[in-house]
Protein backbone atom coordinates (compact mmCIF):
# COMPACT_ATOMS: atom_id res chain seq x y z
CA UNK A 1 0.00 0.00 0.00
CA UNK A 2 1.21 3.29 -0.62
CA UNK A 3 1.85 5.42 1.96
CA UNK A 4 1.99 9.31 2.19
CA UNK A 5 5.62 10.31 4.01
CA UNK A 6 6.56 13.83 4.93
CA UNK A 7 8.79 15.50 2.95
CA UNK A 8 11.69 15.10 6.20
CA UNK A 9 11.41 11.02 5.71
CA UNK A 10 11.34 11.12 1.88
CA UNK A 11 14.80 13.02 2.13
CA UNK A 12 16.31 9.94 4.03
CA UNK A 13 14.45 6.80 2.46
CA UNK A 14 14.61 8.09 -0.96
CA UNK A 15 18.37 8.94 -1.80
CA UNK A 16 19.25 5.63 -2.50
CA UNK A 17 20.07 4.94 -5.97
CA UNK A 18 22.67 2.71 -7.26
CA UNK A 19 26.06 4.77 -7.76
CA UNK A 20 27.35 3.44 -10.97
CA UNK A 21 26.73 5.23 -14.35
CA UNK A 22 22.86 5.94 -15.29
CA UNK A 23 21.66 5.83 -18.95
CA UNK A 24 19.26 9.46 -19.44
CA UNK A 25 16.57 7.85 -20.38
CA UNK A 26 13.96 11.02 -20.41
CA UNK A 27 14.90 14.40 -19.08
CA UNK A 28 13.03 17.99 -18.80
CA UNK A 29 14.62 20.83 -17.45
CA UNK A 30 12.23 23.17 -18.49
CA UNK A 31 15.07 25.55 -19.87
CA UNK A 32 13.90 25.13 -23.34
CA UNK A 33 11.81 28.51 -23.09
CA UNK A 34 10.46 28.23 -26.84
CA UNK A 35 8.82 25.32 -26.51
CA UNK A 36 7.11 24.77 -23.62
CA UNK A 37 5.77 21.88 -22.23
CA UNK A 38 5.96 20.68 -25.64
CA UNK A 39 4.58 17.38 -25.98
CA UNK A 40 2.71 17.41 -22.77
CA UNK A 41 -0.62 17.28 -21.56
CA UNK A 42 -2.07 19.81 -19.27
CA UNK A 43 -5.37 19.48 -17.30
CA UNK A 44 -7.41 21.87 -15.13
CA UNK A 45 -9.99 20.09 -13.21
CA UNK A 46 -10.50 22.49 -10.57
CA UNK A 47 -11.05 25.60 -12.64
CA UNK A 48 -9.77 27.55 -9.88
CA UNK A 49 -9.60 31.44 -9.56
CA UNK A 50 -6.16 32.16 -8.31
CA UNK A 51 -6.11 34.83 -5.37
CA UNK A 52 -3.68 37.58 -5.57
CA UNK A 53 -1.12 35.51 -8.02
CA UNK A 54 2.09 38.29 -9.08
CA UNK A 55 1.48 35.45 -12.52
CA UNK A 56 -1.85 35.93 -14.39
CA UNK A 57 -0.76 33.30 -16.90
CA UNK A 58 -1.90 30.70 -13.87
CA UNK A 59 -5.49 32.45 -14.58
CA UNK A 60 -5.88 30.49 -17.24
CA UNK A 61 -3.63 27.07 -17.39
CA UNK A 62 -2.66 24.74 -14.49
CA UNK A 63 1.10 24.97 -14.85
CA UNK A 64 3.50 27.33 -16.52
CA UNK A 65 7.07 27.94 -17.04
CA UNK A 66 8.83 30.51 -15.02
CA UNK A 67 12.42 30.99 -13.09
CA UNK A 68 11.89 29.47 -9.47
CA UNK A 69 14.61 29.21 -6.29
CA UNK A 70 17.73 31.08 -5.77
CA UNK A 71 19.77 29.74 -9.08
CA UNK A 72 16.52 31.65 -11.31
CA UNK A 73 16.72 27.94 -13.16
CA UNK A 74 13.34 27.73 -15.00
CA UNK A 75 10.73 25.32 -13.35
CA UNK A 76 6.84 24.21 -13.53
CA UNK A 77 5.14 26.07 -11.75
CA UNK A 78 1.10 25.65 -10.38
CA UNK A 79 -0.77 26.99 -8.04
CA UNK A 80 -3.26 26.10 -5.03
CA UNK A 81 -4.56 29.09 -3.88
CA UNK A 82 -7.90 29.97 -4.81
CA UNK A 83 -10.28 33.22 -4.15
CA UNK A 84 -12.80 31.91 -3.08
CA UNK A 85 -10.88 28.54 -1.57
CA UNK A 86 -11.08 25.27 -2.94
CA UNK A 87 -9.30 21.79 -3.76
CA UNK A 88 -6.64 22.45 -6.36
CA UNK A 89 -6.55 19.59 -8.81
CA UNK A 90 -3.78 20.53 -11.65
CA UNK A 91 -2.14 18.20 -13.71
CA UNK A 92 0.63 18.27 -16.32
CA UNK A 93 1.71 14.24 -17.97
CA UNK A 94 4.68 13.97 -19.51
CA UNK A 95 5.50 11.63 -23.38
CA UNK A 96 5.56 8.38 -23.27
CA UNK A 97 8.87 6.73 -21.47
CA UNK A 98 10.29 3.73 -22.37
CA UNK A 99 11.57 2.41 -18.96
CA UNK A 100 13.94 -0.69 -18.38
CA UNK A 101 14.91 -3.25 -15.78
CA UNK A 102 16.02 -0.75 -13.42
CA UNK A 103 14.35 2.65 -13.82
CA UNK A 104 14.67 5.58 -11.06
CA UNK A 105 12.76 8.68 -11.93
CA UNK A 106 14.42 11.73 -10.60
CA UNK A 107 13.06 15.33 -10.14
CA UNK A 108 13.30 18.46 -7.70
CA UNK A 109 10.17 20.26 -6.25
CA UNK A 110 10.00 23.87 -4.11
CA UNK A 111 7.39 25.75 -1.82
CA UNK A 112 7.37 29.55 -3.38
CA UNK A 113 5.98 30.77 -0.68
CA UNK A 114 7.42 30.75 3.23
CA UNK A 115 4.78 29.38 5.81
CA UNK A 116 2.73 27.45 3.26
CA UNK A 117 2.67 23.65 2.69
CA UNK A 118 1.57 21.87 -1.05
CA UNK A 119 0.99 18.40 -1.53
CA UNK A 120 0.83 16.40 -4.73
CA UNK A 121 0.80 13.08 -6.51
CA UNK A 122 2.42 11.37 -8.71
CA UNK A 123 0.29 8.53 -11.06
CA UNK A 124 1.82 6.59 -13.66
CA UNK A 125 0.30 5.81 -16.67
CA UNK A 126 0.60 2.52 -18.70
CA UNK A 127 -2.04 3.09 -21.19
CA UNK A 128 -2.55 6.99 -22.83
CA UNK A 129 -1.28 9.56 -21.90
CA UNK A 130 -4.00 11.40 -20.53
CA UNK A 131 -5.63 11.68 -16.50
CA UNK A 132 -7.92 8.97 -17.04
CA UNK A 133 -5.00 6.73 -18.19
CA UNK A 134 -3.24 7.85 -15.01
CA UNK A 135 -5.92 7.35 -12.53
CA UNK A 136 -6.37 4.05 -13.91
CA UNK A 137 -3.80 2.66 -11.59
CA UNK A 138 -3.02 3.67 -8.09
CA UNK A 139 -1.47 6.78 -6.93
CA UNK A 140 2.13 6.20 -6.94
CA UNK A 141 3.38 8.27 -4.15
CA UNK A 142 2.10 11.24 -2.60
CA UNK A 143 4.38 14.20 -1.21
CA UNK A 144 3.87 17.29 0.96
CA UNK A 145 6.45 20.36 -0.12
CA UNK A 146 7.24 23.50 2.56
CA UNK A 147 11.03 23.33 1.54
CA UNK A 148 11.39 27.59 0.30
CA UNK A 149 14.86 27.89 1.00
CA UNK A 150 16.33 25.36 -1.63
CA UNK A 151 15.01 22.55 -4.11
CA UNK A 152 14.74 19.46 -2.79
CA UNK A 153 16.07 16.14 -4.77
CA UNK A 154 13.29 13.01 -5.19
CA UNK A 155 13.79 10.15 -6.56
CA UNK A 156 11.61 7.18 -7.01
CA UNK A 157 12.08 3.48 -7.72
CA UNK A 158 9.73 2.55 -11.08
CA UNK A 159 11.42 -0.76 -11.32
CA UNK A 160 9.52 -2.99 -8.92
CA UNK A 161 5.79 -2.06 -10.87
CA UNK A 162 6.81 -0.98 -14.30
CA UNK A 163 10.22 -2.66 -15.76
CA UNK A 164 10.43 -2.64 -19.56
CA UNK A 165 7.20 -0.84 -19.91
CA UNK A 166 6.14 2.50 -21.34
CA UNK A 167 4.55 4.50 -19.40
CA UNK A 168 3.29 8.30 -19.00
CA UNK A 169 3.99 10.01 -15.69
CA UNK A 170 1.65 12.16 -13.86
CA UNK A 171 2.39 15.36 -11.63
CA UNK A 172 -0.88 15.88 -9.87
CA UNK A 173 -1.69 19.17 -7.36
CA UNK A 174 -3.92 18.62 -5.16
CA UNK A 175 -3.46 20.67 -2.42
CA UNK A 176 -6.95 20.88 -0.10
CA UNK A 177 -5.99 24.22 1.91
CA UNK A 178 -3.02 25.97 3.28
CA UNK A 179 -0.39 26.09 -0.10
CA UNK A 180 0.19 28.46 -2.24
CA UNK A 181 2.71 27.94 -5.06
CA UNK A 182 4.64 24.90 -5.89
CA UNK A 183 7.45 24.71 -8.12
CA UNK A 184 8.57 21.16 -10.06
CA UNK A 185 12.13 21.09 -12.12
CA UNK A 186 14.78 18.79 -13.55
CA UNK A 187 12.75 15.97 -14.15
CA UNK A 188 14.85 13.09 -15.24
CA UNK A 189 14.44 8.95 -15.60
CA UNK A 190 17.34 6.99 -15.65
CA UNK A 191 18.08 3.22 -15.69
CA UNK A 192 21.43 1.15 -14.43
CA UNK A 193 21.13 -1.68 -15.90
CA UNK A 194 19.19 -1.67 -19.80
CA UNK A 195 21.12 -1.20 -22.65
CA UNK A 196 19.15 1.40 -24.43
CA UNK A 197 19.91 2.34 -27.92
CA UNK A 198 19.54 5.69 -30.11
CA UNK A 199 18.16 5.47 -33.45
CA UNK A 200 18.94 7.71 -35.88
CA UNK A 201 16.41 8.08 -38.89
CA UNK A 202 17.71 10.19 -42.22
CA UNK A 203 15.62 10.63 -45.21
CA UNK A 204 17.48 12.61 -48.45
CA UNK A 205 14.65 15.29 -49.84
CA UNK A 206 16.86 16.25 -52.82
CA UNK A 207 14.75 14.58 -55.52
CA UNK A 208 11.72 15.82 -53.99
CA UNK A 209 13.26 19.66 -53.48
CA UNK A 210 14.60 19.57 -57.78
CA UNK A 211 11.23 18.83 -58.61
CA UNK A 212 9.52 21.47 -56.55
CA UNK A 213 7.97 19.46 -54.61
CA UNK A 214 9.73 20.36 -51.01
CA UNK A 215 10.48 23.79 -50.05
CA UNK A 216 13.29 23.18 -47.60
CA UNK A 217 12.47 26.86 -46.27
CA UNK A 218 9.01 26.33 -45.98
CA UNK A 219 8.22 22.55 -45.82
CA UNK A 220 8.99 20.23 -43.02
CA UNK A 221 9.52 16.45 -43.11
CA UNK A 222 9.11 14.25 -39.80
CA UNK A 223 8.82 10.63 -38.68
CA UNK A 224 5.57 8.95 -37.85
CA UNK A 225 5.47 5.43 -36.69
CA UNK A 226 4.58 2.42 -33.89
CA UNK A 227 7.43 4.35 -31.60
CA UNK A 228 4.93 7.01 -31.11
CA UNK A 229 1.54 6.03 -31.97
CA UNK A 230 1.89 7.50 -35.72
CA UNK A 231 2.48 11.13 -34.29
CA UNK A 232 5.10 12.87 -36.12
CA UNK A 233 4.23 15.79 -35.04
CA UNK A 234 6.91 14.60 -32.29
CA UNK A 235 9.85 13.92 -34.17
CA UNK A 236 10.52 16.93 -36.69
CA UNK A 237 13.98 16.14 -38.40
CA UNK A 238 16.59 18.66 -39.30
CA UNK A 239 18.74 19.35 -42.05
CA UNK A 240 22.34 17.85 -41.33
CA UNK A 241 24.84 20.27 -41.42
CA UNK A 242 27.03 20.59 -44.89
CA UNK A 243 23.94 18.31 -46.78
CA UNK A 244 22.74 21.16 -48.68
CA UNK A 245 19.44 21.35 -47.62
CA UNK A 246 19.08 17.57 -48.93
CA UNK A 247 19.57 15.66 -45.90
CA UNK A 248 17.17 15.49 -42.92
CA UNK A 249 17.97 13.65 -39.58
CA UNK A 250 16.88 12.94 -36.14
CA UNK A 251 18.32 10.68 -33.24
CA UNK A 252 15.66 9.27 -30.95
CA UNK A 253 16.84 7.47 -27.88
CA UNK A 254 15.09 4.55 -26.37
CA UNK A 255 15.31 1.73 -28.34
CA UNK A 256 16.32 -1.93 -27.76
CA UNK A 257 18.47 -4.97 -30.10
CA UNK A 258 15.76 -6.45 -31.23
CA UNK A 259 12.87 -3.71 -31.73
CA UNK A 260 10.83 -3.79 -34.82
CA UNK A 261 9.95 -0.51 -36.07
CA UNK A 262 7.12 0.65 -38.90
CA UNK A 263 7.20 4.55 -39.96
CA UNK A 264 6.79 6.49 -42.83
CA UNK A 265 8.57 9.62 -43.51
CA UNK A 266 5.66 13.14 -44.02
CA UNK A 267 6.02 16.32 -45.40
CA UNK A 268 4.34 19.19 -42.83
CA UNK A 269 3.28 16.36 -40.77
CA UNK A 270 0.29 15.16 -42.89
CA UNK A 271 -1.21 11.91 -44.04
CA UNK A 272 -2.45 13.18 -47.28
CA UNK A 273 -2.57 11.25 -50.20
CA UNK A 274 -0.50 13.65 -52.40
CA UNK A 275 2.41 14.00 -50.17
CA UNK A 276 2.97 11.04 -47.32
CA UNK A 277 5.49 8.39 -48.19
CA UNK A 278 3.63 5.27 -49.89
CA UNK A 279 0.31 6.72 -50.16
CA UNK A 280 -2.87 4.37 -51.05
CA UNK A 281 -2.70 2.44 -47.95
CA UNK A 282 0.68 0.93 -49.04
CA UNK A 283 2.74 -0.55 -45.94
CA UNK A 284 4.88 1.50 -43.66
CA UNK A 285 8.62 1.04 -44.06
CA UNK A 286 9.96 -1.79 -41.51
CA UNK A 287 13.26 -1.77 -39.30
CA UNK A 288 14.35 -4.58 -37.27
CA UNK A 289 17.18 -3.31 -34.51
CA UNK A 290 20.30 -4.94 -34.93
CA UNK A 291 23.50 -4.63 -32.66
CA UNK A 292 26.01 -2.05 -34.20
CA UNK A 293 22.86 -0.77 -36.65
CA UNK A 294 21.47 1.79 -35.89
CA UNK A 295 20.64 3.86 -38.48
CA UNK A 296 18.28 3.79 -41.15
CA UNK A 297 18.96 6.31 -44.33
CA UNK A 298 16.94 6.44 -47.43
CA UNK A 299 15.44 8.72 -50.33
CA UNK A 300 11.73 10.21 -49.62
CA UNK A 301 8.89 8.04 -51.00
CA UNK A 302 11.73 5.27 -52.41
CA UNK A 303 11.83 2.02 -51.00
CA UNK A 304 14.65 1.08 -53.54
CA UNK A 305 17.44 3.77 -53.16
CA UNK A 306 20.51 1.99 -52.53
CA UNK A 307 21.85 4.14 -50.04
CA UNK A 308 19.75 2.65 -46.94
CA UNK A 309 21.62 0.83 -44.08
CA UNK A 310 18.65 -1.24 -43.54
CA UNK A 311 18.67 -4.08 -46.54
CA UNK A 312 16.45 -3.27 -49.17
CA UNK A 313 14.44 -6.44 -50.60
CA UNK A 314 16.37 -7.98 -53.26
CA UNK A 315 13.39 -8.46 -55.77
CA UNK A 316 13.66 -4.88 -57.07
CA UNK A 317 16.77 -5.46 -58.36
CA UNK A 318 15.08 -8.06 -61.27
CA UNK A 319 12.74 -5.30 -62.46
CA UNK A 320 13.74 -3.63 -65.53
CA UNK A 321 11.88 -0.35 -66.59
CA UNK A 322 12.42 0.97 -70.25
CA UNK A 323 13.23 3.33 -71.74
CA UNK A 324 13.38 5.67 -69.30
CA UNK A 325 12.99 8.00 -70.16
CA UNK A 326 10.01 7.64 -72.14
CA UNK A 327 7.66 9.66 -74.27
CA UNK A 328 4.91 7.01 -75.60
CA UNK A 329 4.97 3.75 -74.63
CA UNK A 330 6.87 1.82 -71.50
CA UNK A 331 8.05 -1.62 -70.71
CA UNK A 332 8.22 -3.41 -67.44
CA UNK A 333 9.84 -6.28 -66.95
CA UNK A 334 8.67 -8.41 -63.96
CA UNK A 335 10.09 -11.31 -62.17
CA UNK A 336 7.50 -14.22 -60.91
CA UNK A 337 6.75 -12.95 -57.78
CA UNK A 338 5.11 -9.18 -58.78
CA UNK A 339 1.56 -9.18 -59.09
CA UNK A 340 0.41 -5.77 -59.84
CA UNK A 341 1.51 -2.66 -60.11
CA UNK A 342 0.69 1.26 -60.01
CA UNK A 343 1.48 4.71 -61.50
CA UNK A 344 1.50 7.76 -59.43
CA UNK A 345 2.79 11.30 -60.18
CA UNK A 346 5.41 12.38 -57.72
CA UNK A 347 3.14 13.82 -55.35
CA UNK A 348 1.09 11.18 -54.99
CA UNK A 349 -1.86 11.35 -57.29
CA UNK A 350 -3.12 7.45 -59.05
CA UNK A 351 -2.75 7.36 -62.42
CA UNK A 352 -3.18 4.11 -63.70
CA UNK A 353 -3.45 0.51 -62.21
CA UNK A 354 -2.84 -3.09 -63.36
CA UNK A 355 -4.92 -5.77 -63.33
CA UNK A 356 -3.28 -9.15 -61.76
CA UNK A 357 -0.36 -9.34 -63.83
CA UNK A 358 -0.02 -13.31 -64.66
CA UNK A 359 3.14 -12.44 -67.86
CA UNK A 360 6.30 -11.56 -66.67
CA UNK A 361 6.49 -8.24 -68.98
CA UNK A 362 3.97 -5.61 -68.61
CA UNK A 363 3.35 -2.24 -70.90
CA UNK A 364 1.38 1.00 -70.52
CA UNK A 365 1.17 3.77 -72.67
CA UNK A 366 2.27 7.38 -70.96
CA UNK A 367 1.72 9.58 -74.56
CA UNK A 368 -1.01 11.33 -72.77
CA UNK A 369 1.19 12.36 -69.25
CA UNK A 370 2.90 15.64 -68.91
CA UNK A 371 6.47 15.70 -68.98
CA UNK A 372 7.73 15.30 -65.38
CA UNK A 373 8.81 12.23 -62.99
CA UNK A 374 6.49 9.94 -61.95
CA UNK A 375 6.59 6.83 -59.56
CA UNK A 376 5.70 3.00 -60.43
CA UNK A 377 4.76 1.52 -57.60
CA UNK A 378 5.38 -2.61 -57.43
CA UNK A 379 3.57 -5.33 -55.24
CA UNK A 380 3.64 -9.00 -54.70
CA UNK A 381 1.21 -11.28 -52.76
CA UNK A 382 2.13 -9.79 -49.77
CA UNK A 383 1.98 -6.48 -50.19
CA UNK A 384 3.61 -3.24 -51.33
CA UNK A 385 7.80 -4.23 -52.26
CA UNK A 386 9.36 -1.19 -54.00
CA UNK A 387 9.28 2.04 -56.48
CA UNK A 388 10.99 2.62 -59.28
CA UNK A 389 11.63 6.33 -60.94
CA UNK A 390 10.16 6.72 -64.25
CA UNK A 391 10.78 10.13 -66.19
CA UNK A 392 8.59 11.03 -69.00
CA UNK A 393 9.76 13.40 -71.82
Amino acid sequence: MMRKFSIAILLFLLTGVASKAQQVLYSQTFEDTTNLFQEYVLSNLDNGDPAGTEWDTLKSVPWFVSTAGIAGNHAAIGTSKYDPAKAADDWFITPAIRLGEMSFLNFKSLSLVSGTTDTYQLFVSTTEQSVSGCLFNPEFFSFSSSQTDAFLQHSLNLSSLYANKVVYIGFRLNTASGGDKLAIDDIEVTDDVTPFKSLTFEVNMSKYIADSLFNPRADTVDVAGTFNKYDGTKHILHIVPGSDSSIYSITIPGFRDGDHLEFKFRINSSWHDSIVEFPYGQPNRQWNVESGKYTYSCFYNNAESGVSKVPDNSIMSLVNVFPNPAQNQVFVELPENIQRLMLISFTGNKIKESGIISDNRFAFDVSNLSNGTYLLLFYDEKGFVGSKKLIKN
